[in-house]
């Protein structure tokens, strides 16, 4: 559920058109997106250390490439889980998406907002089992891990879980992440790495180190994965 005291909705001011696309596309979206899951056979491995985290009462910062999104929201849906989105329009139509699917969307923006952004996140990894970020978001590069989720495990002392998606058959779509959407009767596939424990803060330039660790490791799953099922793209 939300947390009081987090942010969940953006100030920016949208437009006639945004608002109807907002109000209509979010619902919209999601439930096709359901639709095609629900008729997916699906495969988790490696799901113990998020489960054993999360029994124990500890929190955990999941990590996941963009392209990825939709299948994660499905994934967790109806966990509660937090993630981060932009307050641009882009970002407010992410979040009604991710609502639709029982998750909670914080607010940020990396060129405005981003320390109110980071401290929203610390605040909700006290009190929420997992956050997921989409390390390569919200634009790219594809498959690049961008710091945040490096600084916010090194505040806030958590580990972080790569998480790597796949579906065949599927469409990907003409987007810089060329995000995974599955066929109908796809089959849906999740491999969970090994958790990564932040090292200590004071050690120098642990941030940068950790970072590349996560991305490395991601992309470790990630490739594995998209080998196993022939996705390789040219």
């Amino acid at each position: 559920m939300s947390q009081p005291g987090l942010n969940y909705h953006s100030p920016e001011v949208f437009t006639l058109r945004q608002r109807v696309v907002l109000a209509t596309g979010g619902p919209l979206i999601a439930g096709a997106y359901k639709t095609l899951c629900v008729t997916c056979r699906q495969e988790t491995r490696n799901a113990e250390p998020l489960q054993r985290s999360i029994a124990a009462g500890q929190h955990v910062l999941l990590a996941v490439w963009h392209e990825t999104l939709g299948l994660a929201a499905w994934h967790h849906r109806n966990t509660g889980f937090h993630t981060l989105t932009s307050y641009s329009f882009d970002g407010e139509l992410a979040a009604r998406i991710v609502r639709c699917f029982g998750l909670y969307a914080l607010r940020g923006s990396s060129s405005r907002g981003g320390h109110e952004a980071l401290i929203q996140m610390q605040r909700a990894a006290e009190t929420v089992p997992a956050i997921g970020l989409t390390l390569d978001g919200p634009r790219g590069p594809r498959r690049v891990a961008k710091p945040g989720a490096a600084i916010l495990a090194m505040r806030t002392g958590l580990p972080v879980i790569p998480q790597a998606f796949a579906a065949t058959p599927c469409w990907r779509l003409r987007s810089w992440d060329r995000m995974f959407v599955p066929k109908p009767f796809a089959r849906l596939v999740t491999v969970y790495g090994e958790p990564i424990y932040p090292p200590p803060k004071g050690e120098p330039k642990a941030i940068e180190r950790l970072r590349a660790e996560v991305e490395n490791a991601l992309n470790r799953l990630q490739t594995a994965l998209d080998e196993e099922l022939g996705l390789v793209e040219p």
